[in-house]
This record gives C-alpha cells, structure tokens and sequence, in this order.
C-alpha cells in the first residue's frame, strides 16, 4: 500500500483580539479628550485673565478723585443726611424732598426730589467710608453695570469680539466719572434690559419679569430716568406683537407669543404702579414729561455735542461718540445688504435710542456706552458669520473682513484709551482733590457769615461744607423760578444797578467757581470787583 503523506496543518490566521482594538481606541479617544479639555481650561483661564484685566482698566477708567467745587455731591449728602435724621419723613413740606430747601433766595419753591433715595445711600456710605469709600463704591456700581452689557455681548458674539469692543467703548462707558444718581440709571438699566432680553430668547421664564416692578420702586426714587425702564419694556413688547402680526407662526408659536405679549403687558402695569411708589405720587411718575419746562440757564451736560465743541470745550470723548455713531450705521448698513433678516428691531431701536440721547446731550455718553456694546457685538456677529459650506469665496471674504475691521477698532480704542488718559490722568484716584476744601475753611476761620453771592456751580459745594448757611443759588436750574435766572441771576452779574435792587441784599462774600473758566464770574470781578 502506498503510504499517504500527512500534510502539515496550515497556519491559523492571527486574529487581533477586537477587545484590544477597542481598548486602544479608546484609549487615544481619551487622550485626545484629556488634551482637549486641557486646552479648554487653558483657554478658560485665559478668559479669566483677561476679564479681570479688563476690570480693572475700566475701574482705572471710572474713577477719580472728588471735585466737591464743580460736583452736586455736597448737596446729596445733605440731602440724605436730613431724611435719615428725620427718620425718613419723606411728607414734611419744608424740606430738600420739597421744597428749595437750601436757598435763601426762593426758600418755598417747590421742588420734587426725584433723587433723594440716591442722597441717602451716599450719605451712609460716606458715613461709613468716606469719601474714598464712596468713591470705590461708585466704582463698583459702574462695574457691575459693565459686567451685565459685557455678558450681553459675549452672548451675542464671542468673548474676543466683546472684550475687543469693550476696549473702544471703555473711555465712553466712564464720560461720567462724577459721583451722581445717574450711576443707578446705568445699573438698573442693565438689569432690566437682561432680564428682557435672556426673557426674549427663552431662557429666563415670566417669573423673571416680576422682578422689574421690585426694581421700578427703587429706580423712581433713585433718579430722574426711571422712564429708561418702560421705553425698554416698550421695545420688546413691540417685538413680540410684531412677531404675532407678520411672521408665520404655527398654532403652538402663535399661542405662545401671545402669551408673552401678555405677559409683558401685566409686567408694564405693574411696572407703573410701582411707579406710583414715590414721594410725589403721580406728580413723580410724569415728572421727565416736564422736566425741561422750567430751565432758563445753560447746563453743558443737556446741550449737544456740535454746540459743546462750538463753544470751546475740548472732550476727547467727542472724537469717540462720532466713531459709535457711523459704527452704528455701517453695521447696519452692511447687515442690510448682507442679510437683512438678520437685523434685530430691538438692536435698531436701541441705536438709534441712545445714539440719539448721547449725541443731543452730552450727559448721555456712558449709556450710550454702555448700550453700544451689545448692538455692536451682535451687528458683527450677523455680518460675519461663516457661510454655509461651498462658499468657501465669500467665507474668505468675510474672514478678511473681520479681520480688518477688529484692526481699524483695536487702532481707535488705542487712541481713544491714550487720549482720555492724558486728559484725566492727574485726577485719577479716589478720595477728595487736595485743597478742596481751602476756600470754605478760610470763610469758616475768619468767621465770615451772612448772604453769599456764589455762581452756579459752586452751589453744592457750599451746601456740604456750610450747612448753617443759605446760598444765592446752587446747580439745579429746575428747582428754581424761570424768571429769577432770566430776570435776575444772568443780568445782575452784568450789569450794577440789576445786582444792587437784588432786594436790597448786603452781600458779605462773592464766591465763584474760577474766573479763568467761568466767563460771567469774569465779567462780574471786573466790573464789580473793585
């Protein structure tokens, strides 16, 4: 027989556990995820960094020392000082809540004090701290006003573009470095428009709203531009009617924007009645209709921009509130040839707003400012977002475009930052000016008494440091008659025989703010000075 040959069994075939393979991958699944999430967090941290940088250059911005000389402050401190010691009879007539309380002049002309909340918070807090204490606390609020339109804008772009933006916008956001009621505008403002606006996008729910009457009581005996909060309610109150009228809604959608119109209806009843919440009653709540009505003497800060700059005065703020301005334009130009689904009504308004305010009255700039921030940040987001892709021509495009503008926006906020610092570096600080107080101390050493004739400006300056005394006048135009600045107070610095009918007044002292900047004081010295 033929011996059959056994072949040698053929080699298996390596099979590569699949357990292996899948450990392996991930394993480099992780390690990608491990340098990923380090990255994040260098990248968080960087963000950190340069957040709190920008802080504190805002900070370093906001703040500066005292000029009780040129400031309303004195008068607020009184102001609070007299409704704490009198434990908060807010019905007493004869007081700064309503009467002319200060002036020896027109003593019983009514007044309503739509800021006297604000006077007795700077009371305790110089109470407490001084005056270096309520010049941080100042800083502080601003800063916190700052952080919400920040968040606004990083929301509406990315944390590069708002902290690019924030840089142009920085010397605008501290034009008003005084120590004023205005202060709680800004913040309050903020909060409202926050609230609306993560309300408008879904993520805060009604209940959120009831948080704006709260706040409403509060604002309308802080200042005089509690009326900010129902313009902004209006805004987005018109969005949603809008959005119920011509866009096409299905029945859930349909159903649910209206449910916000109402909403935010209830909310601006409320909100009004709140109002009501005030010293004054309804006098209170229509009192920015008639603010004006009674103004017979120039104040700087009401007039606009061109009359300021004709007039003499030098802001390197001017220059800036120009560049917001044709920003403002061209964004939304662009947008409009962009994709002009994409321009937000609310956005509009508010430029237009504000833009309006700033430029019509100087005293407007930091909100301006402020409400910049966010129209800006989402105009540049809307104008360059990426296409979809295959457009890889007009991605390019953009690109490039984004790129130089954030250039041209770098260069301006450099130049602006350079120039606000220049012109205010020397009173950078907090606390008092040195010598502030020299003058009223010399009148309080020699013992000098009796009527003062003082200009305008220096007012309040004499209400803080001579509180037994009356004043001439001090810097609130409205709260005194038309005809006394018409009739008496302009031609009397001019002319002799108007200043010796003043009542047949023997004046003991003549204080005015600086003949080298106030033209009538001047006039006055060398005609009267001899």
């Amino acid at each position: 027989m033929r011996e059959i040959q056994k072949l040698p069994p053929k080699p298996r075939p390596r099979v590569i556990p699949r357990v292996r393979t899948a450990q392996k991958q991930s394993l480099v699944k992780e390690t990608e995820q491990q340098k990923s999430g380090a990255v994040s967090r260098w990248g968080f941290y960087v963000k950190i960094i340069v957040f709190f940088a920008l802080l504190f250059w805002f900070g370093l911005f906001a703040s500066e020392k005292i000029d009780l000389a040129t400031a309303d402050l004195g008068r607020h401190l009184e102001n609070g000082k007299w409704v704490a010691e009198n434990h908060f009879n807010l019905q007493e007539k004869n007081s700064p809540v309503h009467e002319n309380f200060y002036s020896y002049t027109h003593p019983d002309f009514p007044v309503v004090n739509h800021h006297w909340a604000s006077g007795v918070i700077f009371y305790f807090v110089h109470k407490m701290t001084g005056f270096s204490g309520l010049s941080l606390f100042y800083v502080l609020l601003s800063l916190l006003a700052f952080v919400m339109f920040f968040y606004i804008a990083k929301e509406e772009s990315d944390f590069f573009t708002a902290t690019l933006l924030s840089l142009l916008l920085v010397p605008l956001m501290a034009e008003r470095k005084e120590i004023r009621p205005e202060v709680f505008s800004a913040l309050l403002a903020g909060f409202f428009y926050l609230i609306l606006w993560e309300y408008n996008r879904g993520t805060m729910t009604w209940r959120w709203l009831l948080t704006l009457p709260i706040l409403m009581v509060f604002w309308v005996n802080l200042h005089v531009y509690f009326f900010l909060g129902f313009f902004l309610i209006g805004v987005f109150l018109v969005i949603e009617i809008w959005k119920a009228v011509f866009s096409r809604l299905d029945d859930a959608g349909f159903l649910q924007t209206v449910g916000k119109i109402r909403e935010i209806m209830a909310i601006s009843i409320l909100c009004t009645i709140a109002a009501l919440v005030n010293p004054f009653g309804w006098k209170g709540l229509v009192y920015p209709l008639g603010v004006f009505k009674n103004y017979e003497y120039t104040i700087v800060e009401n007039k606009s921009v061109g009359f300021v700059e004709n007039y003499g005065i030098v802001n390197s703020n001017f220059l800036l509130i120009k560049v917001v301005l044709v920003l403002f334009i061209l964004s939304f130009v662009v947008l409009l040839l962009v994709d002009r689904k994409k321009i937000s009504f609310a956005n509009l308004t508010l430029a237009v707003f504000f833009g309006l305010m700033g430029w019509f009255a100087i005293r407007n700039f930091t909100l301006l400012g402020f409400f910049a921030l966010p129209v800006l940040a989402a105009n540049v987001k809307n104008i360059f977002s990426h296409e979809k892709e295959g457009d890889e021509e007009k991605r390019k495009i953009k690109e490039e475009g984004l790129a130089l503008s954030l250039i041209v926006v770098f260069i301006f906020s450099v130049f602006g930052s350079w120039q606000f610092l220049e012109q205010h570096w020397r009173y950078k600080g907090f606390g008092l000016l040195p010598r502030v107080n020299a003058a009223t101390d010399f009148l309080k050493n020699n013992d000098i008494k009796g009527p003062i004739f003082n200009d305008y400006d220096i007012g309040g300056y004499l209400i803080f440091n001579l509180p037994d005394q009356k004043v001439f006048v001090d810097n609130r135009p409205a709260e005194y008659p038309g005809s006394f600045f018409k009739e008496v107070y302009k031609p009397m610095q001019e002319k002799m025989d108007i200043f010796k009918k003043v009542e047949g007044i023997q004046f003991q002292c003549y204080r005015f703010l600086s003949q080298r900047y106030h033209a009538v004081g001047a006039k006055f010295f060398e005609k009267h000075g001899k």
